[in-house]
């Protein structure tokens, strides 16, 4: 068969555990993108998935700026949830929550947890993007140095204090309140800004940023420079998880 999964049963392939919910349509958005990028004939091509809606959890930003409650404990616990329901590898599509991504690694030290830094990094790389890489995220991620401090060899513009104010933070907030008009004029114009002092592409560091700024390709045509998508990064780093799991898997029982 064409599927690259198709080789081994279904019931074989292990799950994949989500955690989501941070922020809701973000989290859909990723589950399509999952879907978009896996090589499947069937239903039962796709990976078997238990996702954790986290909507609860403490806000991530918030917490880093000394304004509210951290969120580790509320992470870790859903994380032991999707471990209970048969779980076999993590993925959270938030970027500011991978504050806490070696927290939750330590206390499930079996699990797999991918990086959604280290997916964009690759998508960087296959788009030979060299230079400046403009960074659109929240003043949280910005402030933990998520990017920067796993991808030191990389050149990284982030938003000033005022473009941060003005355009990124209130852009991602009108995403989460479902105002996309106003969502995409703030997170176009924070694009296009960093466009100007320099940026040779633009990483959407935050998982409410593309849905901002969807349609893709016509954001790029505005915007001058590719646009990586750090939710589709996450995505294609499952699907090549999921593939090599499946692999394994067929050598176990060959």
């Amino acid at each position: 068969m064409d599927s690259q999964f198709s080789t081994v049963f279904p019931a074989t392939l292990p799950r994949l555990g989500v955690l989501g919910g941070m922020g809701p349509m973000a989290t859909i958005d990723f589950l399509r993108k999952l879907v978009l990028a896996t090589p499947a004939q069937r239903d039962q091509d796709h990976i078997p998935l238990v996702v954790r809606f986290c909507a609860e959890v403490p806000d991530r930003t918030e917490a880093l700026t000394g304004r509210g409650a951290s969120p580790r404990d509320a992470l870790i616990a859903a994380a032991r949830e999707l471990a209970a329901a048969g779980a076999r590898a993590l993925a959270m599509p938030c970027n500011t929550a991978h504050v806490w991504h070696d927290a939750i690694a330590e206390a499930l030290p079996s699990l797999p947890f991918l990086h959604i830094v280290d997916g964009v990094v690759d998508e960087l790389a296959a788009h030979q993007s060299a230079g400046p890489i403009g960074l659109l995220a929240t003043s949280g991620t910005l402030r933990a140095q998520i990017y920067q401090s796993r991808a030191r060899n990389l050149s990284w513009l982030e938003p000033t204090t005022d473009e941060l104010e003005r355009l990124v933070m209130p852009g991602i907030r009108a995403v989460k309140a479902s105002r996309q008009t106003e969502a995409h004029a703030l997170l176009n114009e924070a694009a296009r800004t960093l466009v100007a002092r320099g940026a040779r592409a633009v990483v959407m560091g935050c998982t409410e940023v593309p849905l901002a700024l969807e349609p893709l390709a016509q954001s790029e045509r505005q915007i001058g420079v590719p646009l990586i998508d750090s939710n589709a990064a996450l995505a294609r780093g499952c699907v090549a998880w999921a593939q090599a799991a499946a692999r394994n898997t067929a050598t176990a029982c060959a």
